[in-house]
């Protein structure tokens, strides 16, 4: 198979996986759920077995992380920033994990869901799935388009 037709298939195995995502999160919230409700339902266990550790730190973390996203959202471009043991960022720099393309949110408008309901969600999503590994970690939407997700070793809040 040629490397196009191969980019071609991973990109609509990618747009899949977000249309099953965001059809579950419009299922819960049609169903009284709220957005964080479904991101604990989700993504409360298995963080310990996919990270290989209990207690990795910052930068294990999110090197990890980069590596899922740059699988598993294609589209999506990101770039590192602060890499320490105790502290490391990456900033979504165009797209995010709940959209991506000329018209980011489409597929969640499509199916009732707005971007405040995505975006809580993956705040969520974020919070149980790290602490499980002993760490804070919070994505941040900025005001320029960009989101900024930080993990530090666990502190108090968000």
């Amino acid at each position: 198979m040629k490397t196009d037709d191969i980019q071609r298939q991973w990109y609509r195995t990618a747009w899949g996986r977000l249309k099953f995502e965001l059809g579950g999160l419009a299922f819960a919230r049609k169903n009284g759920f709220t957005s964080e409700d479904y991101a604990n339902h989700l993504w409360s266990t298995g963080a310990v077995k996919w990270m290989g550790k209990a207690t990795p730190t910052a930068k294990e973390y999110l090197l990890k992380e980069a590596e899922a996203c740059g699988t598993l959202w294609p589209e999506v471009t990101f770039k590192l920033g602060t890499l320490t043991n105790k502290e490391a960022t990456l900033t979504f720099t165009v797209g995010c994990l709940g959209g991506w393309g000329r018209n980011q949110w489409r597929m969640a408008s499509n199916m009732g869901l707005s971007k405040k309901d995505v975006c809580r969600y993956c705040r969520q999503a974020f919070l149980a799935w790290a602490s499980q590994l002993s760490l804070q970690v919070c994505p941040e939407p900025q005001t320029n388009g960009t989101c900024v997700l930080t993990a530090s070793v666990r502190t108090e809040g968000c």
